[in-house]
């Protein structure tokens, strides 16, 4: 299988060329820096939008809902819930629960991420330095390297996403 090539970093000006799929924050409590609009713009193909996880599902979910339409983020596609090492399942359920109309991926460490619901998908964190896709059920991209240099001086972290969800990825304009 060919999987698609994906970056994602705190900052758009660190996602070097070449990738297929770029992915940053859009919101939550606990998000390094979400990426003004303008930054989204600089990735005409696909994107992925992350939001990082806070105390309130519920609450998250709809400002996330919100900020998605914002950023015209079309139904049905793909956005991120950033749990990291957090186990929750509470809050995902709650979260997820508010992005009905939204599929969503439950982002974490492989050590964690399997404990929290799996909602529309994981993206497992799983650094072997290497490309590879996880094994475990359910897994729809592998981050299998973090902290690389990219482009002016920042840092991006490097993943594979199965070729399937193509049509789920945030495509058009920002």
């Amino acid at each position: 299988m060919t999987y698609l090539h994906m970056a994602d970093a705190a900052y758009a000006a660190a996602v070097p060329p070449g990738f297929q799929v770029a992915a940053g924050y859009y919101g939550g409590p606990n998000a390094y820096h979400v990426w003004p609009d303008a930054d989204w713009g600089r990735f005409p193909g696909m994107r992925l939008p992350i939001w990082v996880g806070g105390g309130d599902g519920a609450g998250e979910g709809v400002q996330a809902v919100l900020a998605l339409q914002r950023l015209r983020v079309p139904e049905g596609a793909i956005t991120v819930l950033d749990m990291e090492t957090r186990i929750d399942k509470t809050y995902v359920e709650a979260f997820g629960d508010e992005l009905a109309n939204y599929k969503v991926w439950v982002y974490g460490s492989a050590s964690t991420v399997f404990q929290n619901p799996e909602l529309n998908g994981y993206w497992v964190a799983d650094y072997v330095g290497q490309p590879f896709m996880h094994p475990a059920v359910g897994v729809r991209a592998t981050q299998y390297a973090a902290g690389l240099p990219g482009a002016g001086g920042g840092q991006y972290d490097a993943s594979l996403v199965k070729p399937w969800v193509v049509p789920f990825l945030w495509t058009g304009s920002a």
